[in-house]
């Protein structure tokens, strides 16, 4: 049976992910909020390769008004990926109805559960936390919501956490938190065997966890540079997409390509290498001499459409298309920088981590033909509280865990909770602080924290995790508990006895039932459903959710 429980509890988590965002994912049937600029945007650009003007701003799609673009190019300020992933749903569902304008963003939603499942084992190989992130993901209110409606922030968050998947495989490859004192061959890649200190073979600093003693790790040995690096090639790759869909893309891929190069500079400092600063510097060189091509290569290859047809904003008839396609990106971003224009619903960027203020995307309200004294109809991005709120906690915590440990062990072998927890935290603030110090421009929107919702995800699992005596493994076979007692010689974790973790599994399960619970209450004022008016008002918690 606990063979099939590892296929059997990700397929569960991915089935409710499936039902909350496909379940009645045509309603409403009108365009919401700013599915207005992106769904015509990507049907137009279906038909000429680049978006087009529309003859009004009527939310309706019924009949003709579906195919209702122009010629005429239109000012789109953001790069076309997302709005060629809108019209993959659009091809297959037709443009006239909101199985259309949504079928990719809720595949992308699915995808991104499993892909935040599958990151969180690789960092702990606790099929218990994968499932855990998983599921909290899967009902985050947030995350429901920008999967749930033609907005580009959901195809964006799917990227953002392909591309830490990425960068994440490539820090494995590399040696994980075992560091890379063992031998290497030619290509770079990791050898078998690993000695740390002067001459002492390291138990577990291979991927197999094999311990093999090798002159080649003693300490102040160079540890060559790498090149050979596919991972790294995939994550550049994913995060060149998430740039294509939005330009903030870009910040994750800055802040993991400076995780990679101060965690080689600290390996290279750890085992007293000479003149490590400059080979870490040599390295971080390579690293960008990789990632950065294949980021920009990615990035322009979305640009297709625009660049072989010759009427698109900006592009001209001329031969050259890259003059035009510079002048247009300065077009665009002084749009970004300068935009203030007011709104009800902005929201600034502190108050994101809790959601104080939601992005409300659609509301009806009617009383003839309604069963209640009135009815509401509305799509409103609010947080499930125990996750949105206990992610951002469990961020926190896992922000002090890792500060503690990594001056607790700063002498000797590497806490894998301190590179997995710096990985976590890393991933939400590279989506958020940016947006903390943008001061040119003032409308920003709760919905771009959506980017943020795998990595809270993934923080509350491995923390859920621990209290429930669930270890955090690496591929080397270490591993990390909350508040485990230590071996004064090695510093390993010494295992607690079962019973003391019974009361944290317990609470562990109450949480993620009354989580699972309030999803369901939560669902109709996420998905648009008719309730009853008190229905609604119950939900406005704050005074920031009207």
């Amino acid at each position: 049976m606990r063979s099939h429980l590892r296929w059997i509890a990700p397929a569960l988590v991915l089935g409710i992910a499936a039902a909350l965002r496909f379940w009645a994912l045509g309603r409403p049937g009108t365009l919401v909020f700013d599915e207005l600029f992106y769904v015509r945007d990507a049907i137009s650009q279906l038909a000429h390769g680049f978006p087009t003007v529309w003859p009004d701003d009527d939310p309706s799609m019924a009949g003709e008004r579906a195919t209702a673009y122009t010629d005429a190019p239109a000012n789109a300020v953001h790069p076309p990926l997302g709005k060629w992933i809108i019209g993959l749903g659009v091809l297959a569902f037709g443009p006239g109805n909101g199985w259309g304008w949504r079928s990719a963003g809720a595949l992308a939603g699915v995808l991104a559960a499993a892909v935040t499942m599958r990151l969180a084992w690789r960092m702990s190989r606790s099929l218990v936390v994968a499932c855990i992130a998983g599921l909290l993901l899967a009902i985050d209110g947030v995350h429901v919501v920008l999967s749930r409606v033609g907005l580009l922030d959901g195809p964006l968050t799917l990227l953002v956490v392909l591309g830490a998947l990425c960068f994440w495989r490539d820090i494995e490859a590399d040696g994980g938190d075992a560091g890379r004192g063992g031998a290497r061959g030619r290509d770079g890649t990791q050898g078998r065997g690993g000695a740390r200190g002067r001459g002492v073979a390291a138990a577990e600093g291979s991927a197999e966890g094999a311990a093999e003693n090798s002159t080649e790790g003693e300490r102040g040995t160079p540890v060559p540079l790498r090149w050979r690096r596919p991972w790294l090639l995939a994550a550049a790759a994913a995060f060149g997409a998430a740039t294509a869909v939005k330009w903030s893309g870009l910040y994750p891929l800055a802040a993991f390509l400076i995780l990679v190069t101060m965690r080689d500079l600290a390996i290279r400092l750890r085992g007293g290498e000479r003149r490590a600063v400059r080979r870490a510097a040599a390295q971080a060189g390579l690293t960008a001499a990789i990632a950065l091509p294949t980021a920009a290569v990615v990035y322009l290859s979305s640009w297709a459409g625009w660049i072989a047809t010759s009427g698109g904003w900006g592009r001209g008839a001329g031969p050259n298309w890259f003059v035009s396609l510079v002048r247009s990106h300065a077009e665009m971003w002084s749009w970004h920088s300068t935009l203030s224009a007011p709104h009800p619903f902005r929201a600034h960027p502190v108050t994101w981590p809790l959601a104080l203020r939601p992005t409300a995307m659609y509301e009806l309200r009617w009383t003839e033909g309604c069963p209640w004294a009135d009815c509401v109809a509305g799509i409103s991005p609010l947080p499930n509280p125990l996750v949105t709120w206990g992610g951002a906690a469990a961020l926190l915590v896992l922000g002090a865990l890792v500060a503690r440990r990594a001056w607790e062990t700063r002498r000797g072998a590497p806490d894998p909770l301190v590179l997995v927890g710096a990985f976590v935290v890393l991933g939400y603030l590279s989506g958020w602080l940016p947006w903390m110090l943008t001061f040119s421009r003032s409308a920003v929107f709760q919905f771009y924290a959506v980017v943020l919702t795998p990595f809270s995800a993934i923080a509350l699992a491995l923390l859920l995790g621990m209290l429930c005596g669930v270890p955090i493994r690496t591929r080397a076979g270490r591993a990390a508990e909350l508040g485990a007692l230590r071996d004064p010689v090695t510093g390993r974790a010494l295992p607690r006895e079962p019973a003391a973790y019974e009361a944290g599994r317990r609470s562990v399960g109450v949480f993620l039932a009354v989580a699972l619970v309030l999803a369901v209450l939560f669902f109709p004022v996420w998905s648009g459903m008719p309730v009853a008016g008190w229905f609604w008002d119950a939900h406005l918690w704050l005074p920031g959710w009207d």
